[in-house]
């Protein structure tokens, strides 16, 4: 059952469902499967064609309805769905979504959080493997065009799928391979009752401009536009399968113990960075960010001549590149044990733990603790914190310099504790502070800030 099958194959719905890749895996007597009802066409074909499949294909079927109470109608829908579940012997759970529960804004994706949270729950309920919804072609052809007019990433082209992993199970789709013209006349060969929502002719949502208005113009150019949309969603679809399957090799070969090996990436090609990119970002739960910042990222974490420096991301997400490594962070979340230990860029005001003991922080904003200012210009900025390395040198009022490792001699700091030692150098590589022993000295120049040193033992 898939777009591009021989049109005979389109004129027996059951054997389109039944031939579809979903077949052999949820149409089984030995399967429970929760079927979402609305009472309109589409719905009721799917409910019909499901309790029509062959006695060893047929799994237990439990019927869910939401009462979403928008329309007169609502009420006399759900008596009807009561009458015939009954008459058949059909199990059947029902929602209310009452009145006082609709956002003032937003109430069809509301509509949806709700709608798919009960079919979760009656699945938990039943035990069921998956829930079946009566999606077809013309719904995936309006899909594919919506994403196209809005514009976005190409994942989402191919949104509407035969299956995708939901709740316990997975959601279904066993109607793609078909049209609404095939459900509409199935329904009236088989002479099935169903209702119309009258809401589906108010052109106010962008769905229905394009299902009555921009499919059908365009559809004079090509007769066969909701085939063809389709069939395009399925080759994206397979060649987004394909790219996936190797960007998870290539995550694996990338991958460090906290990000990715900045080298490795830098020997990619600019545009397999960029799928890269979005595949890392994605997989780690950030949400999607604009073409144009992706350009950004990939030029930054490129550049070798920079220091390390973070790149705000959506949702107080950080891409954090540093010398050897670039890895994604909360900003503003307290370092964890270990993560000290490395290179790392400064975000101000936050606290960092250390391995010698205590914690420090950066800011704008003077906390508890010893508390020393220094100057410093934006060009200056981001810090990063590191190991101290042979050749760090302080330096000091007057313009003159002191080697670091000198300085840990002159306070006394013990040899053993001398390893652990860090400091914070500034974007062009200057200590600006051997942290909890000495601080350089920056002159108060045109447009410098006072930024604050902050230390509390433990």
């Amino acid at each position: 059952g898939r777009p591009g099958w021989p049109a005979k194959l389109m004129t027996d719905p059951i054997l389109t469902m039944e031939r579809s890749h979903l077949g052999s895996r949820f149409f089984s007597s030995s399967n429970t499967l929760v079927v979402a009802v609305s009472t309109g066409v589409d719905s009721m074909v799917l409910l019909d064609l499901l309790q029509n499949l062959p006695k060893l294909r047929r799994p237990r079927l439990i019927v869910a309805h939401v009462n979403h109470h928008l329309r007169t109608q609502s009420t006399a829908e759900e008596a009807f769905l009561r009458t015939y579940c009954r008459q058949r012997s059909l199990p059947l759970e029902v929602a209310q979504w009452a009145v006082a529960e609709h956002p003032a804004k937003g109430i069809e994706a509301a509509a949806r959080r709700f709608r798919y949270a009960f079919f979760a729950t009656v699945m938990d309920k039943y035990q069921a493997q998956a829930v079946a919804t009566a999606h077809h072609q013309d719904d995936l052809a309006e899909t594919v065009l919506m994403k196209l007019i809005r514009g976005g990433r190409i994942e989402q082209l191919g949104a509407l799928r035969w299956q995708r992993p939901f709740a316990s199970g997975a959601l279904i789709r066993p109607l793609l391979a078909l049209n609404k013209q095939d459900l509409r006349r199935y329904a009236k060969d088989h002479q099935l009752t169903w209702f119309e929502d009258e809401t589906n002719r108010d052109l106010t949502p962008f769905r229905n401009r394009v299902r009555h208005r921009y499919l059908p113009s365009l559809s004079v150019e090509n007769p066969r536009l909701v085939t063809a949309l389709a069939s395009d969603a399925e080759q994206i679809n397979d060649l987004l399968g394909l790219a996936n399957e190797r960007l998870g090799e290539l995550d694996a070969a990338l991958r460090t113990e906290r990000g990715f090996s900045l080298s490795a990436f830098r020997r990619l090609s600019e545009s397999t960075q960029r799928s890269y990119l979005r595949y890392y970002l994605t997989k780690r739960g950030v949400a999607t960010i604009k073409e144009e910042q992706l350009h950004q990222l990939v030029t930054g974490l490129g550049d070798q001549t920079r220091p390390p420096q973070s790149f705000q991301l959506p949702n107080q997400w950080c891409l954090v590149k540093g010398y050897r490594e670039a890895f994604l962070k909360k900003a503003g979340q307290m370092a964890q044990e270990g993560e000290s230990e490395g290179e790392f860029v400064v975000e101000l005001g936050q606290w960092y733990r250390l391995r010698a003991g205590g914690t420090f922080s950066v800011t704008r904003q003077p906390d508890q603790g010893s508390v020393t200012t220094v100057w410093l210009t934006n060009n200056q900025f981001p810090l990063t914190c590191r190991p101290v390395q042979a050749g760090d040198r302080l330096l000091l009022k007057g313009g003159t310099h002191q080697r670091v490792r000198r300085v840990l001699i002159d306070q006394k700091v013990p040899r053993d504790l001398r390893a652990n030692q860090r400091v914070i150098v500034d974007a062009l590589g200057q200590v600006v502070w051997l942290v909890g022993v000495k601080v350089a000295w920056f002159d108060r120049r045109p447009g410098a800030l006072p930024v604050a040193l902050c230390q509390r033992e433990q």
